[in-house]
């Protein structure tokens, strides 16, 4: 008999309670904010909210036996430990939209425990939906988490400022499709650094002082520098 309760109906929360719904005996969503109709005998506890809301959540939640994990991949476990001596962090490495379809298999699951005990109950909570888990510390997570922020929400706001860029035009970012699908394609079959193309990559400085001209004035000025001296310092190492 497991029982699970998600603390939090956000983006997390709700793709964990779809993930869940059929592997566990019992799964209760809660909000929040109140904490109403929150069990006091559920196994686990999954807090699915902000980073700055996990520290004020547990301390308004009543004492429980079951083990109380965050999800967070850059706060630290021990922001859970004046409240619970059974604390853990329960990271499913992915971007989350309410209305997105998942894998949740190929999701990576990222699991820390105040004990062994916790560790391995957590893994085994983790395996009921993914094939990738892993034991990771608050120190990886941090590193893991930069990473994510980097590999997804900077290249999406990248894609932002793509489509900004052609809807002066007329156009969308519909057209750069293929060509973001083909870049992503790539990933599943070498290293980032040799899919690596553009002008940065062939050195052609003519080509970038041009787009650098265009973009004179504009924010994307000195981000785009920015990459590109990024690029050439990667290519020259």
């Amino acid at each position: 008999m497991l029982k699970v309760s998600v603390i939090g109906t956000g983006n997390v929360g709700t793709h964990l309670c779809v993930a869940l719904s059929d592997k566990v005996d019992e799964l209760v969503s809660v909000n929040s904010r109140t904490l109403e109709d929150l069990p006091l005998d559920s196994d686990i506890y999954i807090l699915s909210v902000s980073d700055r809301a996990i520290s004020d959540v547990a301390a308004r939640m009543p004492a429980v036996r079951g083990i109380v994990a965050h999800t967070s991949g850059s706060i630290p476990m021990d922001v859970l430990t004046p409240y619970t001596d059974r604390a853990g962090v329960f990271y499913p490495l992915q971007t989350f939209t309410k209305w997105s379809d998942l894998d949740y298999a190929r999701i990576p699951i990222f699991v820390e425990g105040s004990s062994e005990s916790v560790s391995e109950k957590l893994m085994d909570l983790g395996s009921l939906f993914s094939d990738r888990l892993y034991i990771a510390d608050s120190a990886l997570r941090k590193k893991l988490h930069i990473a994510s922020v980097l590999a997804c929400n900077y290249v999406n706001h990248l894609w932002t400022k793509a489509d900004e860029l052609l809807h002066d035009e007329g156009l969308s970012i519909d057209i750069l499709m293929p060509l973001i699908d083909a870049a992503v394609d790539k990933l599943h079959r070498m290293p980032p650094a040799e899919a690596q193309t553009g002008p940065a990559s062939r050195g052609d400085t003519i080509v970038l002082e041009e787009h650098l001209r265009m973009l004179e004035g504009s924010p994307m000025h000195e981000i785009y520098k920015l990459l590109a001296n990024s690029i050439i310092n990667n290519r020259d190492r």
